[in-house]
């Protein structure tokens, strides 16, 4: 029975090492943004899923019910959404359809078929079908591997230095003025993009980065006095030799890559959700750390003035300056979507129909648009908006919790975590209303792994209360 307990536990193990590695992995291939890549993510997640239950099942499943219940609230709509995705792919009696979603059933009438399905591009639902299971699998599977503080940390740890990879590997592809990506032979312009294609998503999944990285800093923070000049000179010089310098590198190194994608809008999300989160970390956070204002102040005045003064910040003040309705397009593509959203408000048109819906609904030639620029409208015209309230409405009790693991909890750690959660999810909250970043996987699992660490402050702080370990 103990060999049989090590060997369960050493493949545990394996389990999160192999999830560490596979949140580092997803960004590289292009954000997995590509049929083969993302191949490789549903193929790892579900073998990563299935090995995951097989450990944590082998005392029963009550176990296994037992962890998940932190995360019904992610879960739970997650499920929902991927069994809405798969009733749009059932196919329905053309009198049922009428019922159902009237206008597509008069589109496929026109057609003279008996029976149709609710998307009006069922092989694009059909991928996003098994897209979506992936993502709910890679949930399930850090739900219950990441069950301790250290682990917790190596989580977000792994997450951020990802984020400096990105950073360093799309800011020397500029400075050495590369025409093509190293690896993948892209064309490169004027803008960092890192490994990915499309340097909003960079620039946004830098974002993310940046606000865990900044939680783990304040993590780290001491909320004690220093007492005396001397003791306060002693944390000082223990501080340039500690990780909390090394986090610092880090946030300016990938602040010096979000500077460097020229993305607007992300760049001004991380600045909005700095303010955002730490004026609610003022209002909240239990035992503030001594240096929290400094520190903050320090992200937004140095890392954003004068390091980006640097690297181009004035080069990207010029391009929102420059920018105008005239020249752009995306505000008619979202104000062109509204009558699809009208048209299929309960049922949308079948997730991944997007590309497939809209060009029927243009006023005048734009260009090629198979993404609506806004995850809000495209959400809604594909999934309809009870399903986009739904996932709308997770996201907001997210925030809650984080709000909560501020205000009650002891621990440093998972008060730092919760704040860079908070803030990552603001940020990605405000970063979408202008970009489809929820449709490159890269992005899509790592904020779905950032709302699952959420609900591990829950189920970690009931193990460490029960062990009675509360300040780590």
């Amino acid at each position: 029975m103990d060999v049989m307990r090590l060997k369960i536990s050493k493949l545990e193990h394996f389990c999160f090492c192999s999830l560490l590695l596979l949140v580092f992995w997803v960004p590289i291939p292009l954000a997995s943004n590509r049929v083969w890549a993302i191949s490789i993510f549903e193929v790892w997640s579900a073998l990563l899923c299935l090995l995951a239950l097989f450990c944590n099942s082998r005392n029963g499943f009550n176990v296994v019910n037992n962890k998940l219940k932190p995360f019904l609230w992610l879960i739970v709509p997650i499920g929902i959404f991927q069994l809405w995705t798969i009733v749009q792919l059932i196919s329905w009696p053309l009198n049922w359809l009428n019922i159902i979603s009237p206008a597509a059933a008069k589109i496929y009438s026109s057609v003279e078929v008996m029976h149709a399905p609710i998307s009006l591009d069922p092989f694009s639902t059909e991928l996003s079908v098994i897209k979506g299971i992936a993502y709910l699998m890679i949930i399930i599977s850090a739900a219950l591997l990441v069950n301790s503080v250290q682990r917790l940390r190596l989580v977000l740890t792994t997450i951020v230095l990802s984020g400096v990879f990105q950073a360093l590997y799309g800011a020397f592809e500029i400075l050495l003025n590369q025409k093509q990506s190293l690896v993948f032979g892209f064309d490169i312009g004027q803008a960092a993009t890192g490994t990915f294609v499309y340097k909003n998503h960079f620039a946004n999944y830098l974002l993310l980065c940046l606000c865990l990285g900044v939680g783990l800093i304040v993590g780290d923070l001491h909320s004690s006095p220093s007492g005396s000049w001397i003791r306060r000179l002693q944390r000082w010089s223990e501080g340039t030799l500690s990780r909390k310098m090394f986090w610092r590198l880090a946030i300016i190194i990938m602040v010096i890559g979000l500077v460097m994608s020229h993305s607007r809008m992300g760049n001004s999300a991380f600045f909005a959700s700095t303010v955002v989160g730490s004026l609610v970390a003022l209002v909240t956070y239990k035992d503030k750390p001594r240096a929290f204002v400094a520190f903050i102040v320090s992200i937004l005045l140095v890392d954003t003035v004068v390091v980006g003064s640097l690297f181009g910040l004035n080069q990207l003040q010029q391009e929102i300056v420059h920018t105008s309705l005239a020249t752009e397009t995306r505000d008619e593509v979202v104000e062109w979507s509204l009558p699809v959203i009208a048209d299929f408000p309960l049922t949308g048109t079948g997730m991944g129909s997007y590309a497939s819906v809209f060009s029927s609904y243009t006023q005048r030639a734009i260009g090629y648009y198979d993404h609506a620029h806004n995850d809000y409208i495209e959400f809604a015209v594909e999934a309809g908006v009870p399903m986009t309230l739904m996932l709308g409405a997770m996201c907001l009790w997210g925030l809650w919790l984080c709000v909560q693991v501020m205000k009650t909890h002891n621990s440093k750690t998972l008060k730092g975590a919760a704040l860079g959660c908070f803030m990552a999810v603001v940020g990605m909250l405000i970063h979408i209303c202008v970009d489809f970043n929820l449709q490159a996987p890269a992005n899509t699992v790592t904020f779905l792994l950032i709302l699952t660490l959420i609900g591990c402050f829950s189920s970690i702080r009931a193990q460490r209360r029960s062990s009675g370990n509360l300040n780590v």
